[in-house]
């Protein structure tokens, strides 16, 4: 119950911040030169379909944010719960790399996560454990980095030593122990 209640006010965040995003958009667009063009042309089709100019934004709205995710309720709840289902499932899935920075090297956690998000535009929150070793670092970040973004990130550097990116194969006990004999 308390995970649908949570999942439920995520989404009508993540709809607020889309509705949002849509009205700085709109702004600068009201202001162009062009728009009385597009206003008469929006006058001519709705008079032409013979519907509401509301109902034309409607359309149109639904065309380009489909995403926004403002249909009924019964509706609303369906995509709530697989939208859900597909965001943990996006966060399940990370890649394990290796960095060649570590503490020898006079880097913290918080240095690699700042150019991490620089340059490669991840959400800091995306960002999953990071490890700082002697010699290197061990990251997990989502599925999916671009190849430009991952050349980008192995020719960066952190205090003259480059990071060297690589991609590293899954291994369960990849983590040291806390309490080793």
């Amino acid at each position: 119950m308390c995970i649908s209640i949570w999942i439920d006010c995520r989404e009508r965040l993540n709809i607020n911040i889309k509705e949002e995003q849509l009205k700085n958009t709109l702004k600068p667009l009201l202001a162009k030169d062009e728009f009385k063009l597009h206003q008469n042309l929006v006058q001519k089709i709705s008079d032409e379909l013979n519907i509401s100019i509301l109902d034309y934004a409607a359309a149109l709205s639904l065309l380009n944010h489909s995403d926004l995710g403002l249909g009924d309720k019964s509706q609303g709840n369906a995509k709530v719960e697989k939208s859900s289902s597909v965001v943990l499932a996006q966060k399940n899935k990370v890649v394990r790399y290796r960095l060649d920075v570590g503490r020898k090297h006079e880097v913290s956690v918080e240095k690699i996560k700042q150019v991490l998000i620089e340059v490669s535009g991840v959400d800091k929150n995306r960002i999953g454990r990071l490890d700082v070793r002697n010699y290197y670092s061990l990251v997990d970040l989502p599925e999916g980095m671009p190849a430009d973004i991952f050349q980008l990130l192995a020719e960066m550097e952190i205090n003259q030593r480059k990071l060297n990116i690589k991609r590293i194969k899954f291994q369960p006990r990849f983590y040291r122990r806390k309490n080793r004999k």
